[in-house]
């Protein structure tokens, strides 16, 4: 049963909760014959059930197995239209990009309805959110404590800077221990070893928000290096003594070039109108051997309008004309362009030898977008996906992005209200130009879109504690790492969901040509069209490649087992001949056995090898026949067979192209995108979802309920 290609089905697969977590812990709220409009009129409503946990919006078909389940914390904001003759519609808008419109028949309920969402998409505090419930299982399976502990200390921030190659002219400071001077700073920070903790206070205290230049990222190639602060408290006049000497000492350090590049990565007229606040930018007359450059990267509210903008444009059908004026007119690609620019001209810089400070208003924003962008560029570790979640520790979560903010997890009512002016799409933004990055190097990556993708979600969904909070400090107050789970532990348990089949670890060390040209920045439909499958490819090349990857690997494990199979039955044969040959032979005077293999395929033996009749082995084992009532063996009566062996593995696989539904009759589960991760049976070759399938520890086994019940050794 092929599914629309305007609604959207399975949101969130309930085994990922496991037993007894899949629809919450209380039910709040159901409503019964509630339609699921079709957006674009072009299908019939379908009718089902709304029911509202603590820990999902989940919809049910009356008539089919569509489900949609949506995770409480991925509701964006809910409004409700005007009465119409088939009811009161409702409009859900997520912060994934799923946005649905239920029509309601009863016009309480409809208010209900809508009150009860508002109240679950926004939490009055942290602490209600879903992920604090969500502690027990990952993936349908008990948490591994060994690894739950691991995944929260991906980070190890002595290791990173270690593997770096960090020389001594920088050291280790615990001057911010217990997040003494700078609440939005990790507590060990590396600084240049000539520099004082008095001069790093007196800096401290120059910087907005107390975030003072410290190094991120040092290159072991020429010793250049990469560190970020907050804009300056200059106003018109201010000026800081030990503030400059630290920034002389950050030059200092590099043997390479004396000359420091300071990036201001805000519009250089969004920097002089911050003067008129007491803050503003360096006065280059009081910081010697100092160049400038700033780039013109909007703020929050740009960036807020922006995506708007273009979610208005995906959502709306168009023409084709239409589209693209809209799409122009968001300046969504402009925007993400302006950051590749300037992460490149900072990996650039770095690779010449020159290093580099960074900063925007607060260093929490741009910085950690451009910061990160550069190290992409400059270092092959980020590239894998355990560097990738590495660089998101130290530059997002380390260094205080302000991930309950910018992603709206508590708090936020009205469109106007103060903390709904604080969401932005910050690491959104930084996420999409990854993929502009790994479409233009799909080797250079270990992870593919698909990662990207889950990634986006969960940092919304707040299913994991990962994502949760301000800065370290909140997390540390939170004690996210004794009452959630990690989000690294469930991607840890799908590494094969998110490999590169295309991956070569030597093709591309630095990134440095990666193309900014206005024609090489793309649209992103897998993500901002994710769910409206009818305008996406209906199979990815990432896709074809990873399972064409992993039949051939099952293939060759077959031939593998049927080679070794087949050396034991030659070793068998042998020593049967050496019976004959020793006068062990029947009583009907034949001169030797007649064996062949029945399959040329599977004999790389060759036909001189055994004689020409067919060849009988039951599970690798010869069958030994008597022919004479005196029990005598006669090698001429054996025969060898390889079906049972070749029926173990399927040797086509169903194509991806058609796959829309689980292809256990028991489930028929409908996939919910085209990015949906369709798993096949090594054994049948059927396509299933990941509930139907069990899938063997290191990964080389994967079979699916209906092929595990037929083999009683399973």
């Amino acid at each position: 049963m092929p599914h629309s290609h305007n609604y959207s089905s399975l949101i969130l697969d309930p085994s990922h909760l496991g037993e007894g977590q899949a629809v919450g812990y209380t039910e709040d709220i159901t409503v019964n014959k509630v339609q699921l409009v079709d957006r674009l009129g072009s299908e019939p409503n379908i009718y089902g059930t709304v029911h509202i946990t603590t820990s999902h919006v989940i919809f049910k078909a009356d008539d089919s197995a569509k489900e949609i389940w949506i995770p409480n914390g991925l509701i964006a904001s809910v409004e409700r239209k005007p009465l119409t003759t088939a009811g009161s519609p409702l409009t859900v808008r997520c912060k994934h990009f799923l946005t649905l419109t239920f029509l309601i028949s009863r016009d309480k309920d409809c208010q209900d309805l809508l009150e009860t969402l508002q109240r679950c998409g926004r939490p009055v505090n942290i602490a209600d959110v879903f992920a604090f419930e969500n502690r027990e299982t990952v993936d349908g399976t008990r948490v591994d404590v060994e690894k739950e502990a691991e995944s929260w200390s991906r980070l190890d921030w002595d290791a990173e800077f270690a593997r770096q190659g960090v020389d001594n002219k920088w050291r280790c400071t615990e001057f911010n221990l217990s997040y003494s001077c700078c609440d939005t700073y990790p507590e060990k920070l590396w600084v240049p070893t000539a520099v004082t903790t008095q001069s790093l206070i007196a800096s401290c205290r120059f910087r907005s928000r107390g975030r003072l230049p410290v190094l991120t990222y040092w290159h072991k190639t020429n010793g250049a290096s990469i560190s970020r602060c907050a804009q300056p408290l200059t106003g018109f006049s201010a000026r800081c003594v030990e503030d400059e000497a630290l920034m002389d000492h950050i030059a200092k350090t590099n043997p390479s070039c004396a000359t420091l590049y300071l990036i201001d990565t805000r519009p250089r007229v969004n920097a002089m109108v911050n003067k008129v606040q007491g803050k503003g930018f360096e006065d280059v007359r009081n910081y010697s051997n100092m160049q400038f450059h700033f780039f013109d990267i909007e703020n929050i509210h740009v960036m807020r309008n922006s995506l708007n903008k273009l979610l208005e444009v995906c959502q709306k059908p168009r023409s084709m004309n239409d589209f693209l004026k809209g799409l122009e007119s968001s300046q969504w690609l402009k925007h993400v362009r302006s950051l590749m620019e300037c992460g490149k001209f900072l990996a650039d810089s770095v690779v010449r030898g020159i290093s580099c400070v960074v900063h925007c208003s607060d260093g929490w924003d741009r910085t950690s977008q451009t910061v990160s962008i550069a190290q992409l560029i400059l270092d092959p570790f980020y590239r894998t996906t355990r560097g990738f979640e590495i660089l998101v520790e130290k530059d997002w979560l380390g260094f205080g992005h302000k991930f309950d903010d910018r992603c709206g997890h508590v708090g936020i009512g009205t469109p106007g209200d103060d903390a709904s002016k604080e969401i932005s799409p910050i690491f959104a933004q930084f996420l999409d130009v990854v993929f502009q990055m790994m479409r233009q190097k799909p080797r250079a990556f270990e992870f593919n879109q698909r990662f990207l993708i889950e990634l986006h979600e969960h940092v919304y969904s707040c299913q994991y504690g990962t994502f949760l909070g301000n800065c370290l400090k909140d997390r540390h107050d939170l004690q996210l790492s004794r009452r959630t789970q990690s989000l690294w532990t469930y991607f840890a348990s799908r590494v094969d969901d998110f490999k590169n089949p295309l991956y070569d670890p030597e093709a591309h060390h630095f990134l440095t040509n990666i193309d900014i040209h206005p024609s090489a920045i793309v649209f992103w439909a897998p993500l901002y069209n994710r769910f409206d499958t009818g305008i996406l490819a209906k199979e990815s090349v990432e896709d074809v490649a990873l399972v064409t990857q992993e039949h051939i690997g099952m293939l060759e494990q077959t031939l593998l087992s049927l080679r070794t199979k087949l050396s034991e039955i030659k070793s068998s044969v042998g020593r049967s001949m050496s019976m004959v040959d020793s006068g062990h032979s029947s009583n009907n005077g034949a001169v030797g056995p007649s064996v062949a293999f029945s399959d040329p395929l599977l004999n790389p033996l060759g036909n001189g090898d055994l004689p020409q009749e067919p060849v009988a082995v039951e599970k690798g084992l010869l069958k030994h026949q008597d022919t004479d009532e005196s029990g005598i063996y006669d090698p001429s009566s054996m025969t060898i067979s390889f079906e049972a062996n070749v029926g173990t593995s399927a040797i086509r696989w169903k194509s991806l192209r058609h796959a829309d539904e689980c292809s256990s009759k028991m489930c028929g589960a409908e996939f919910v995108t085209k990015g949906d991760r369709r798993l096949h049976c090594y054994q049948c070759g059927g396509i299933f979802c990941r509930r139907c399938v069990k899938v063997a520890a290191d990964s080389s086994e994967r079979l699916c309920d209906g092929c595990r019940n037929e083999d009683p050794e399973l």
